[in-house]
């Protein structure tokens, strides 16, 4: 109480003295007489302490709001780098072999501290920042100098940040932006930075990112490039070279050869080192001997994006995939993931195998007419590609980057099993017993007017060998590669409904047809597309639908990535086995391995089959597009799938010889060694799967196929066999391939009927009595054969030659067909000549009427009967009435008789052993002199029973 009225006199005391005014007692303290004697008062004290208090608050207040103005729009921030952007390496499957460091504008490594050398870390504190280890993150001198230049200077360029400062400016891209206002957003950063992390994470992070000139960021990009050597072993004159550049990478990097300035850089080299012996970093001795390095003699030229690389094709598509999934939408991948450790699926030891095996197989491509070739090989059970080898040689510059291992290609016959799986899961009257027709008919696409050879104007399907084995299994069909059958297939199922199945099996980028050759426009697919003309897929995409057979119809993603780190070794990606996608059913699946492993339904040769290997089973299937500009073989087993393409680069140039004496080797030779020490496991049959009896096919398919075939084969679970009661008898016409008529000559006639034919297992709804029934009742019957029409006539003559021979002479004259007809190929005009109705002679080249054949025939003794038969174009035929000859053969000419001789005496002789009876000895044998018996000598009869 007594303190506060103590306080109340002196204030009243006080005011005494001042002015009444408020305003005047203002002008009062500022009064020079006065000042010093109010603020060295107490009173004057207590005022200025106030004053200076509202002072530091409202500093701090505004220092606040600064902050939380400027930090607002900021981002978070770290040492890594990667808004920077940089390399991307990939490596092999192990984690552990580096094939190759990506980059698209800049090129940069980061490392771990370890990873890089003392010498640089001092280099670059001693010449960017020496009070680095004592700062928290900034300069006030440098702000300061920052902010004089951007309000007197008007924006003058003026450095002096911290390297913790650089850092945050590499990290946002602030390199060319200068001025008040980003030093401060500068500071900000860099005070989070110092908070965040230590001094030698700041400054590992400053020397992954900064600038050494050309497209190098970062100490090991830059030693790579300038050393040809890991950051780690850089020696003290490349460590201070490295050090120099940053400053201004366009005047002292060697790099840059417009601005480069020699001079200017050696001053720059020197002062480095002048700095690091500043610092106590360096002795003085030691930096003279590094001044004295002509380190710019040692420095190499700037390394390529491709220089290093290793398995280049595999590693094309593992960025693609990369780009695909983890770049974000309008960024290149460096630019966006920079600093990246990307672990492939690539197993190095199949990869070298299978560039080995292409390489290899190169020389028969070449002699056959091509120059380069693909293959691609994947892990069936995890989806993972353990190879690909996209082209012969990478580095040609005319097409060595073409990937054809991702190029659309046409598949040719290899896309055949995709046509028997889509029949097997949209019919219940389908399996591997089955038949398909291989015949020339009509069918949709192919008007079949025109029976000759497609070279010659024809416009039927036809296979490779220009036959028609008739009925076949769907086991034989495929095994045979026929394209009849196949066709047949996709146009029962529908195409798009096949086309869907295959894409569901692995071509996720699509089965398509295209309407003009640069494949820009695509267009409705036809039956054509079942035997893989006018339709493209990927090869790397084809194996992968091939694995999905094996995994018993189980879909899984096909990989080329196992897992990703960014630059701080944070994991951004890792494998895991997906849960598949049943896109079959496992009965069809199987059914389809079963088929492509069987070595006796396929048409390979005996000796040459790929189907066994240290019991394993292989499925396998070839391909060859028509035009012969493409060549393929694919095939799996329960470990891998693989398949290889042959062709010319331009795919505008025809192959020749047969595309297995290509494909094989590489293919066949991959396969066994990639087998070579694994455990045979093969596929095990579904239980649902029924063996059922089937048609036993006895016409010759292939030259290593074996007939007759089996009498039972596969049936899926939902097959449903045909009542044997309900088969129909069917008599066709091999001209027409339609039902015969009463105008069908004999010839002509083929029987498909009865409960053990073809007939009774066909699901062939274009021929017999399944098209008829497919027609809406209607019959398709013979329209070549007109009761009307003329046969052909036939004259025989023949003449004796009185040597043992007759000439024997026939002239036929067509009918109402020619002889030769290029609607029937298969059935050339044919002049047959029988003795004692054995054919003797065949003459199949008529071609002109009327048309004489003759020939001399050696005639056995005795009578014989003679005939001559002509078959035109359509089979009609004709005979001769027989003709007789008789042919006696000469008796033999008599011995001449002994002359008579005069008895002398002989002279005496030492007496010999005779020989052994029979013993062919050199002397008389007994009975020496006898005549032979007739027969035995020179004479008639030598001919007896010759035939020519």
């Amino acid at each position: 109480m007594a303190m506060r009225e103590g306080k109340s006199l002196r204030k009243v005391t006080r005011m005494r003295g001042l002015p009444k005014s408020r305003i005047k007692r203002v002008l009062w303290r500022l009064d020079p007489r006065n000042l010093a004697e109010y603020w060295f008062s107490r009173d004057g004290a207590v005022m200025a302490l106030k004053i200076t208090g509202v002072v530091i608050v409202a500093v701090f207040i505004f220092t606040l709001g600064i902050f939380a103005f400027f930090r607002k729009d900021l981002p978070d921030i770290s040492v890594n780098g990667n808004k920077l952007g940089g390399s991307i390496s990939y490596y092999d499957r192990t984690g552990q072999t580096l094939l190759w460091q990506d980059y698209d504008a800049i090129k940069r490594v980061p490392v771990a501290s370890k990873d890089i050398s003392q010498y640089l870390k001092d280099a670059t504190v001693a010449v960017e920042d020496r009070d680095f280890y004592k700062h928290r993150g900034f300069d006030l001198k440098g702000i300061g100098r920052a902010a004089f230049n951007d309000v007197i200077r008007h924006g003058s360029k003026q450095g002096g940040s911290t390297i913790t400062q650089q850092l945050v400016k590499l990290n946002q891209n602030w390199t060319e932006q200068r001025s008040f206002t980003r030093k401060i957003k500068e500071v900000i950063l860099a005070v989070e930075l110092e908070r965040s992390y230590t001094k030698e994470e700041i400054l590992t992070g400053y020397l992954n990112t900064a600038p050494y000139g050309g497209v190098d960021y970062g100490a090991q990009a830059a030693a790579s490039d300038y050393f040809h050597k890991s950051a780690k072993d850089l020696s003290l004159p490349e460590a201070a070279m490295l050090a120099a550049i940053p400053k201004s990478p366009a005047v002292y990097s060697p790099y840059n050869k417009e601005f480069f300035e020699r001079q200017a850089f050696i001053g720059r080299y020197n002062y480095v080192l002048d700095s690091m012996v500043e610092t106590g970093k360096l002795s003085k001795e030691k930096a003279q001997e590094a001044k004295k390095v002509d380190i710019l003699a040692t420095v190499q030229g700037q390394q390529t994006k491709y220089a290093g690389i290793r398995s280049p094709y595999f590693l094309l598509a593992a960025k693609s995939e990369l780009t695909r999934k983890f770049v974000p939408q309008g960024g290149s991948s460096s630019t966006k993931i920079g600093g990246w450790k990307v672990i492939t699926t690539m197993d190095l030891g199949l990869q070298d195998l299978a560039e080995t095996q292409v390489q290899k197989g190169l020389a028969q491509v070449r002699r056959q007419g091509g120059d380069t070739a693909a293959f691609a090989a994947e892990d069936v059970k995890t989806g993972q590609m353990v190879a690909v080898v996209g082209g012969a040689d990478f580095n040609n510059p005319d097409f060595g980057q073409i990937n054809y291992a991702q190029t659309p290609l046409p598949p040719g016959s290899s896309f055949k099993p995709y046509d028997y799986a889509a029949l097997f899961e949209n019919s219940t009257s389908a399996g591997a017993g089955s038949v398909l027709y291989d015949v020339k008919q009509p069918l949709p696409g192919y008007p079949c007017s025109n029976k000759a050879r497609p070279r010659d104007g024809g416009n039927c399907l036809e296979d490779y060998d220009f036959r028609e084995p008739g009925p076949l299994t769907v086991r034989y069909a495929l095994g045979g590669s026929r394209n009849i059958p196949a066709v047949k297939a996709i146009l029962t199922t529908g195409v798009d409904k096949t086309i869907k199945t295959a894409e569901d099996l692995g071509l996720r980028s699509g089965y398509k047809c295209y309407a003009n050759t640069e494949l820009t426009e695509t267009t409705q697919c036809y039956g054509a597309s079942g035997i893989g003309d006018g339709a493209f897929l990927h090869l790397d995409e084809h194996v992968h639908g091939f694995a999905t057979f094996s995994r018993m119809g189980n879909y899984i993603p096909q990989e080329y990535i196992l897992k990703i780190q960014d630059a701080a070794n944070k994991t951004i990606y890792d494998w895991k086995q997906p849960k598949p996608e049943q896109v079959i059913r496992p009965d069809t699946a199987y059914i389809i391995d079963d088929m492509l492993s069987d070595p006796n339904a396929s048409y390979f040769a005996a000796g040459r089959k790929p189907h066994r290997y240290n019991g394993w089973n292989f499925a396998m299937k070839t391909g060859t597009t028509n035009d012969a500009k493409d060549g393929w073989m694919i095939g799996f087993s329960t470990k891998y799938a693989a398949a290889v393409w042959v062709g010319h680069h331009s795919r505008q140039k025809a192959m020749g010889g047969f595309m297995e004496s290509m494909t094989q080797p590489i293919w066949q030779g991959w396969m066994d060694e990639a087998h070579k020490n694994l455990k045979a496991e093969n596929w095990s049959q579904p239980p649902g799967v029924q063996a059922l009896p089937a048609f036993v096919v006895t016409s010759h398919v292939g030259i290593g196929s074996v007939e007759p075939s089996r009498s039972t084969d596969l049936y899926p679970s939902w097959y449903k066999p045909k009542n044997a009661g309900n088969s129909q008898n069917s008599t066709m016409d091999k001209v027409s391939n339609k039902t015969a008529t009463n105008c069908t000559p004999e010839l002509a006639k083929q029987n498909v009927s009865g409960n053990t034919s073809a007939n009774q297992f066909s699901i062939d709804i274009f021929y017999g009595a399944n098209a008829t029934a497919a027609n809406g009742g209607s019959t398709a019957s013979d329209d070549v054969h007109n009761c009307g029409d003329q046969r052909p006539t036939i004259t025989l003559t023949t003449s004796n030659n009185n040597d043992g021979t007759y000439t024997l002479t026939a002239t036929a004259t067509a009918g109402t067909h020619p002889f030769s007809d290029p609607n029937y190929p298969q059935f050339p005009g044919t002049i047959n000549f029988t003795v004692d109705g054995a054919v003797v002679k065949t003459y199949s080249d008529l071609t002109d009427s009327p048309a004489t054949r003759s020939f001399s025939y050696s005639v056995a003794a005795g009578s014989h009967t003679v005939t001559a038969q002509v078959i035109d174009s359509v089979l009609y035929e004709a005979t001769t009435d027989p003709a007789t000859i008789v042919y006696t053969a000469p008796a033999p000419a008599p011995a001449p008789a002994p002359a008579p001789t005069t008895p002398t005496t002989p002279p005496p002789t030492t007496p010999t052993t005779p020989p052994p009876s029979g013993g062919g000895g050199t002397g008389t044998p007994p009975g020496g002199g006898i005549t032979p018996p007739p027969g035995t000598g020179t004479g008639g009869g030598g001919h007896g029973g010759g035939r020519d």
